[in-house]
């Protein structure tokens, strides 16, 4: 699974260290690259908002297909592939740039997981002989079990730096050890847990408050999704948002809880912008408005065929009461059929009366 990971860690280790080389902080580094990873996702979000607008038009109509072949799934199910082929939507589109999203923070995990590898470029023989010095200091029970040899690494190292000196040379050291895998203060290789474990109090609370924080923004990032493709139309649509609504804070706090503090906060900020980006969006692609907007086209549609409708009908019983067909409308000026019409009525007139009608 890491070898995994390591794909898509390998690019986004080169930009980290790229960022990392102009602020020397890692922390930094995390909110500047996920700043400029929304930055390059708002096409997708545009995307995925143009999408939920278009979900949120067409609920009406496969509400009406639902109710209307609810006996028949078969019917049902060609139905909707027309009504999605008419307005040319795609049930997943807005799916897209969760998909994206996932290998990235894939990546941020494998860049994490490895920062003397990806952000310092040290040769993997010097890191493993670092390992093995790593493991004197703290013990080998303890590097055995950390989910990261490198992480140990970077806190040996800052214990006692004088065995690292002597295995790697001190250019070599001087460069791990001076590497800042810190935010304010906050050392990003540890990981939160849900009691302090040994921990300093202030270390654990600043620790628990990364998954909480990412609970928080992600209930926050999913009430304005909602409250932008609610829909009184669909009660089945907005079942499914009541249960995302709730699943993705937990999702959020359980991440944040089994991955180093770094990933935690990076999901955190992503929360935070992913927010802001929906506030904007909603602001002028509004789902829920332009679906009402939607509606209220398709009554006035609706009704506009159904006055239509009538006029036609009138208009052909006006015709038969005039004894007028289609055939004998082709040709004539509105003028002459007035005409025609006005002498048909005087002949009723004359045969009801018992009076004598002479043709003009």
């Amino acid at each position: 699974m890491r070898q995994f990971f390591a794909i898509f860690g390998i690019p986004l280790g080169w930009l980290m260290n790229a960022i990392y080389g102009i602020v020397n902080n890692y922390g930094i580094t995390l909110i500047i690259f996920a700043v400029l990873f929304k930055l390059l996702m708002v096409p997708l979000g545009i995307k995925q908002q143009k999408a939920m607008i278009a979900n949120a038009r067409i609920q009406p109509l496969m509400a009406e297909i639902q109710r209307k072949y609810a006996k028949n799934r078969q019917k049902m199910a060609e139905e909707m592939q027309a009504l999605y082929a008419r307005e040319h939507f795609s049930p997943y589109s807005s799916c897209l740039p969760m998909l994206v999203q996932f290998p990235i923070l894939m990546g941020m995990l494998d860049v994490v997981y490895y920062p003397i590898k990806h952000m310092l470029r040290i040769p993997a023989e010097a890191i493993n002989k670092a390992v093995g010095v790593a493991t004197e200091i703290l013990g080998a029970d303890v590097v055995a079990k950390a989910y990261s040899k490198e992480i140990c690494v970077l806190q040996a190292i800052k214990m006692n730096p004088a065995p690292f000196v002597d295995a790697l040379g001190e250019e070599t050291a001087g460069v791990i050890s001076s590497f800042d895998f810190s935010m304010f203060g906050l050392f990003l290789g540890e990981q939160p847990t849900p009691t302090p474990g040994g921990k300093p109090l202030g270390l654990y609370l600043a620790l628990l408050a990364i998954p909480i924080l990412s609970g928080l923004t992600s209930l926050w990032m999913s009430k304005l999704t909602m409250s932008g493709t609610s829909s009184e139309d669909n009660q089945a649509a907005n079942a499914m948002s009541k249960s995302m609504l709730m699943m993705m804070p937990l999702m959020s706090v359980w991440i944040a809880f089994v991955v180093p503090a770094g990933v935690g906060i990076y999901w955190l900020i992503s929360n935070i912008l992913s927010g802001i980006q929906s506030l904007v969006l909603n602001k002028y692609m509004n789902p829920k408005e332009m679906a009402a907007k939607a509606k209220q086209e398709a009554e006035e549609r609706v009704q506009k065929e159904r006055e239509e409708r009538i006029a036609a009908r009138k208009e052909a019983r006006e015709r038969k009461a005039a004894g007028l067909s289609v055939e004998d409308e082709k040709g004539l000026s509105q003028k002459e059929l007035n005409r025609k019409k006005l002498a048909e009525a005087r002949k009723r007139d004359a045969l009801k009366y018992g009076e004598e009608y002479k043709e003009d």
